[in-house]
């Protein structure tokens, strides 16, 4: 049980796995190869995090200092706003997509032998 875990974080660890994948994504992605995947992930996540919260933040103080009117204007156009931004998000959904195809073949590639039916 120990070795089949520490076999499959070998697996997902192996460094030989994220280079063929940059060479898959740079022939088959319109966008060619990816950023540096860890780093570019947590970046997003913070940055989508904060400017939530300071969306929330800002339409609540134009609720309590500018009265109701300002805070359903503010409210219109940060919905607006996310409406206008949804194909960058879908965009960033496809990109997604396209990695994960390209870890699976590059799997497949570097590590063929657990890729059989039997093992």
């Amino acid at each position: 049980m120990t070795t089949a875990h520490t076999d499959e974080a070998e697996r997902h660890d192996d460094p030989r796995v994220d280079q063929v994948q940059e060479e898959v994504m740079a022939a088959t992605s319109p966008d060619g190869r990816p950023p540096q995947l860890a780093g570019v992930r947590a970046g997003w996540r913070r940055m989508a995090i904060i400017g939530l919260l300071a969306a929330v933040a800002a339409v609540a103080l134009l609720f309590a200092t500018l009265g109701l009117s300002a805070g359903l204007l503010a409210t219109i156009l940060l919905a607006g706003y996310v409406a206008l931004t949804v194909p960058v998000w879908g965009a960033g959904l496809l990109r997604g997509q396209e990695e994960r195809a390209a870890h699976r073949i590059a799997e497949e590639v570097v590590h063929p032998e657990y890729n059989k039916p039997g093992g």
